[in-house]
């Protein structure tokens, strides 16, 4: 989110940067003839926006661990759920007032409506567990599904904004705007439609030699005992090759087991609504093209946050009978979503504002109402153009900065010509303008070695001895740089305990400018060797970027993630597993790495 919202601030300069392009400065032309136009101060303070937004749309989702809704569950794995192919279309209207002696700034508010839609995807669903039939015999049940389950959402979202507003019109055509607020969300709907299908299997573990007519329980282990009663895929085709495995399945639904081969859902959509009332932001930057001085089109970027939060209904299951469905959507806890594209509007302006000079200025905000004049001086005259109204100007027929009180200065030394003993050479304040080559506090005019440091007491000129500079104290090490930075299980979070080994890792590398860092992660054996690997990289991540943060050029890093692979104790007690989960900081010259 960081480098988005990096992103939008960049985007906000360019555009800014573009519309105070030269052409357009100060209602002047190139051969400084005045251009009138109206500025802000000068529009209407009521203005009506239309928007038209679209874009790109992310979720970033949290998820309810749902596998203990399974009950007495056998290697159960739920899947994990994941959004992708995210598009976001939508507009507002929004009536704003600006206020100010130059209106920059104001407030609006209205409606937003954004349809937005992509696809949820569930990965790997295998749950076994135990389940009651129609005849409350108890059995396993087993249910896969066949592929990755995918649900299309298309979603309805309605907010209420409520913004602070900028805008700044440059010349007759060109301007710029800007919408930053929050967004108080009063619907968020998502309806859904599925291309999910599943493989619904049975065990029956009956307490006798004989089936019919004897209880039954749940067999537990991982394996199937060899008396059980198997109604699975495996089990069928291992013992009949050239079955028909659907037919045999269909026979078996129809005896009153739940099972079948290929199930889909009775009903594949439906909609699912999180909770009302959650707040978002929405930034919003545009260049203003206008077409009259009553109306301007907008032309730029927006980016969109939005926070949702849903109740998980208690005991979910996504499928326990066959046909029976419930919507990835209603795991979903929490929604952070994010939405970024280009945006294309209209501005209205309404009403009229008496302006006697026709400089752009009110009169009830012109400070020299009849004499024409500049916004940035309240509407008082400028005449040689130097940024400093006449009445505070010295020199106000000849161009000077601020600086010198609109005198011109032409060394640019901050001291105006009049004062400068050295108008056409720049020197410091202190010399009265003068130059000081040799940086020795003795000003050349009077320096007999004005390109040789040497003190005032000798005219400027060195001594015949000097005294050698002392060598450079060398930082000698306080802590083992190879320290392990330990981690908690699962996290990538560095402890306090482990700053003064980072701090260290700074002062070699400051001592050392010709030598990297190698930074190795590792894990201990809890996950899946996928997952450790990248959790590995994480964690040497992180201890780069907190190096990064202390002034270390990102060249000097290298990071290593061995996920499981290099313990450095064993991983069957949690003494050795937490010593297996560091990060291991190696300090290389350039040499030892040919």
């Amino acid at each position: 989110m960081k480098k988005i919202f990096f992103l939008l601030i960049a985007a906000n300069g360019a555009l800014s940067a573009f519309a105070q392009a030269p052409g357009a400065n100060n209602n002047m032309d190139s051969s400084k003839h005045r251009v009138w136009f109206k500025p802000d101060s000068m529009l209407t303070r009521w203005v009506v926006d239309v928007n038209a937004v679209g874009g790109l749309l992310s979720r970033n989702l949290t998820t309810a661990n749902t596998s203990g809704n399974y009950t007495n569950g056998i290697n159960n794995n739920t899947g994990n759920l994941k959004f992708t192919n995210g598009y976001t279309f939508g507009g507002d209207a929004q009536i704003g007032y600006f206020f100010g002696k130059k209106a920059h700034f104001g407030i609006g508010t209205g409606i937003q409506y954004l349809y937005q839609q992509g696809d949820l995807t569930l990965d790997n669903f295998m749950v076994q567990y135990q389940s009651t039939d129609k005849y409350n015999n108890t059995f396993r049940q087993i249910i896969t599904a066949d592929q990755k389950i995918t649900e299309h959402i298309m979603v309805s979202n309605i907010n209420i904004p409520l913004l602070l507003k900028y805008k700044k019109r440059f010349s007759q055509r060109i301007g710029f705007t800007a919408d930053a607020g929050i967004l108080y969300n009063l619907q968020e709907k998502n309806s859904y439609n599925t291309n999910a299908t599943f493989d619904y299997e049975a065990i029956y573990q009956y307490n006798g030699a004989v089936l019919n007519g004897l209880p039954t329980s749940y067999d537990n282990g991982v394996n199937p005992a060899a008396t059980d009663y198997l109604i699975t895929k495996n089990n069928f085709t291992n013992k009949n090759p050239n079955g028909d495995v659907n037919a045999y399945f269909a026979s078996q639904s129809e005896k009153g087991y739940n099972v079948g081969l290929g199930v889909q859902p009775d009903n594949k959509k439906g909609s699912v609504s999180y909770l009302q009332g959650s707040v978002g932001f929405l930034i919003r930057p545009a260049i203003n093209v206008f077409l009259s001085d009553n109306t301007a089109l907008n032309f730029g970027l927006y980016y969109l946050y939005q926070p949702f939060n849903n109740n998980v209904p208690s005991g979910y299951m996504l499928t326990d009978k066959v046909g029976s469905y419930n919507s990835v959507l209603k795991t979903v806890s929490s929604s952070n979503d994010q939405s970024y594209g280009l945006n294309v509007g209209v501005r209205f302006f309404f009403g009229k504002q008496k302006d006697s000079d026709h400089d752009g200025i009110p009169d009830k905000r012109d400070k020299c109402p009849y004499v024409w004049g500049l916004p940035q001086f309240q509407g008082c005259p400028d005449t040689d153009g130097d940024g400093i109204p006449d009445a505070e100007d010295s020199c106000p027929f000849e161009p000077g900065p601020i600086s010198t009180h609109g005198c011109p200065d032409s060394d640019g030394d901050g001291i105006p010509d009049k004062d400068d003993s050295c108008p056409f050479q720049a020197g410091p304040i202190q010399f009265h303008g003068c130059p000081d080559s040799d940086g020795d506090g003795v000003p050349d005019n009077i320096d007999r070695c004005p390109f040789v440091p040497g003190p005032a007491s000798n005219q400027g000129c060195p001594y015949d001895t000097v005294k050698p500079t002392p060598p450079p104290v060398k930082h000698e090490p306080e802590i083992d740089l190879n320290t392990p930075i330990l981690f908690e299980t699962g996290k990538t979070n560095i402890h306090e305990s482990s700053y003064d080994v980072l701090e260290e890792a700074v002062l070699e590398l400051n001592d050392n400018p010709d030598a990297v860092i190698v930074i190795d992660g590792n894990t201990d054996d809890v996950g899946t060797p996928a997952y450790n690997r990248v959790l590995s990289q994480k964690r040497a991540i992180a201890v780069k970027e907190y190096l990064l943060e202390m002034g270390i050029n990102p060249k000097r890093l290298l990071t290593v993630g061995h996920g499981e692979e290099m313990p450095v104790a064993p991983n069957n007690s949690a003494e050795g597993r937490a010593k297996n989960r560091r990060v291991i900081m190696t300090l290389k010259h350039h040499h030892d790495m040919e």
